[in-house]
């Protein structure tokens, strides 16, 4: 009785024991199951398929991040159409593959290199004899071309940071399954791969200015550039070989015997050259002016156009309806509106020790009368050595500066200054007279702790070339600038930011932020479509020609 009680009990414990793995095994089931298994016959059915999924099944150990974000991209995107072909139809090249192949090919006029997204030969499998391992090598070698140059044309071929550590724009690179998915579905997929590349007007300016280049170059037609000697300043009254030179340069004749004698319809072609090209129109033609009739920088205009196309990659793909935009190798500021230019002034940028950085961000209000916080290595660098030189009370009374500690001002007579650092105080200078930010200052809070403001060192805006601040870019017309900011507002004027004027400081909240990019661009297309060119005055342009290999 006793056996047979126990033999029953445990074939039941079996039965529960199987019911319940069974159950557990119909609940872990997905709700795709069944899809997902037609997929795998799909798969299994096309041997194409097969050899895809194959190859996508492959680990590569050496693969960067950017290949293995690629590689996983494609293996998602195959799954999801149970690894059937998106670019090959029954053996040969669909109408769209041969579309995108087009673009592919056609990178060079963008400014890339068509060599970096080789693609099957257009007969492809004509006579119709390729293996699956050959269409499925096709089509995954057109795929991995698309994805690259997808994120090649909107994001660059260059990091930024790897340019300079002062850059910090940070391109958005596209998402490759999103990317994939869109031109495999498009009714129009090689003008969405095209797509990828900036929409901004100025890089499509520079777009249609390399095409130009390229076909003066290969017709021999490229215009030869009349090399003026360097020497002394050229100016009216002047007498030298050099001069007839310059009226060579400028299309400028006369006769015979004045061609070396700068005449003053020679300084008129001079101070038109000098205004279109941003230059103080002095009619003298002096190191910057000499530098700019020479070309302005050295080597193949053609790299600097394509360097400048890469560096429009990492601006923002949206500036913003309006707009601040300074451009650095320019020293000029714009302020711009639904694609005209509202407002334009020259600015100053930091010097080449003191680099203005390179990035965008938003303006959220404005400061009248501002107090001017010395940064620590101005401070550290600059004012202690003449503070323990001199009698440090009446250095700071001259200055305008008072020194503050916890919040509070500090009687400079109770600072030992041969023992005190600027990390344990801060000095700062006053409202008013001399104070280095004059009497307004833009904000747009960044970690560079950069911005736009007046200065009493107004001097420096007739110079041609303007990079002597520390960092932060000065406004040559601070008042007439803040008019045109407040126009784009809904009710602040700019005759209420002169009423703040002479008192205590003051913030202004903007009732709309307003996006700033400060830009480094060396190369770019006038309102009359003719090339302007700058000197690279940090270096940033260069160094992308060498990291594109141009």
């Amino acid at each position: 009785m006793f056996g047979r009680t126990s033999t029953s009990a445990l074939l039941a414990g079996a039965v529960i024991a199987l019911s319940s793995t069974m159950y557990s095994a119909q609940a872990a089931i997905p709700d795709n199951f069944d899809e997902q298994l037609e997929q795998v016959n799909l798969a299994k059915s096309n041997p194409v398929a097969q050899e895809i999924q194959q190859a996508l099944s492959k680990k590569h150990r050496r693969q960067n991040f950017h290949a293995k974000r690629e590689a996983a991209a494609a293996k998602l995107f195959y799954e999801n159409r149970s690894f059937q072909p998106a670019w090959i139809l029954k053996g040969k090249l669909s109408t769209s593959a041969l579309s995108v192949m087009e673009t592919l090919q056609s990178a060079d006029k963008e400014g890339l290199h068509a060599a970096d997204y080789p693609v099957p030969a257009a007969g492809f499998n004509a006579d119709g004899k390729a293996t699956p391992e050959q269409i499925a090598e096709a089509e995954l070698e057109l795929t991995h071309s698309i994805l690259k140059y997808a994120e090649d044309a909107q994001a660059g071929r260059v990091s930024p940071y790897a340019i300079s550590e002062d850059i910090t724009l940070r391109p958005e690179r596209p998402d490759p399954i999103e990317a994939l998915t869109s031109i495999a579905h498009s009714v129009a997929p090689a003008k969405t791969l095209a797509a990828f590349n900036p929409p901004h007007p100025e890089y499509k300016a520079l777009k249609k200015q390399l095409a130009e280049l390229r076909e003066h170059t290969e017709n021999g037609s490229l215009e030869k550039q009349v090399v003026i000697p360097a020497g002394k300043v050229l100016k009216v009254g002047v007498k030298s070989s050099r001069v007839a030179v310059l009226r060579e340069r400028l299309s400028v004749p006369t006769v015979e015997s004045q061609m070396n004698v700068y005449t003053q319809d020679l300084a008129y072609a001079v101070e038109a050259f000098q205004a279109a090209n941003g230059l103080h129109p002095d009619g003298a033609v002096g190191p910057r002016t000499l530098l700019a009739l020479n070309g302005r920088v050295s080597g193949d205009p053609i790299n600097d156009v394509i360097a400048n196309m890469e560096r429009w990659r990492w601006m923002p793909r949206e500036l913003g309806e309006t707009h601040l935009r300074v451009n650095i190798p320019e020293f000029m500021v714009r302020l711009n509106m639904d694609g005209f230019v509202l407002y334009e002034t020259r600015v100053v940028v930091g010097k080449r020790s003191n680099k203005t950085p390179v990035f965008s961000d938003k303006m959220q209000h404005v400061i009248v009368n501002p107090y001017w916080n010395v940064p620590y290595s101005i401070a550290s660098k600059e004012l202690l050595p003449e503070l323990r030189a001199s009698n440090p009370q009446s250095y700071l009374q001259k200055g305008n500066y008072e020194i503050v500690y916890g919040g509070k001002i500090v009687d400079p007579r109770r600072v030992n200054w041969d023992a005190v650092t600027f990390k344990q105080i801060r000095i700062r200078q006053r409202p008013g007279r001399g104070n280095a930010l004059g009497k307004i200052k833009f904000m747009f809070p960044n970690k560079h702790n950069v911005y736009l403001h007046d200065t009493p060192s107004k001097s420096l805006f007739n110079r041609s070339e303007r990079a002597f601040s520390h960092g932060c870019v000065r406004v040559q017309n601070p008042f007439e600038f803040a008019d045109a900011l407040m126009a784009t507002q809904n009710t602040m004027t700019g005759n209420y930011i002169r009423s703040l004027v002479g008192k205590k400081q003051t913030q202004v909240n903007l009732q709309r932020d307003i996006p700033v990019h400060i830009s480094y661009f060396t190369a770019f297309v006038d309102e009359a479509g003719k090339l302007q060119r700058r000197p690279d005055i940090y270096g940033h342009n260069q160094a992308t020609i060498d990291a594109l290999n141009l």
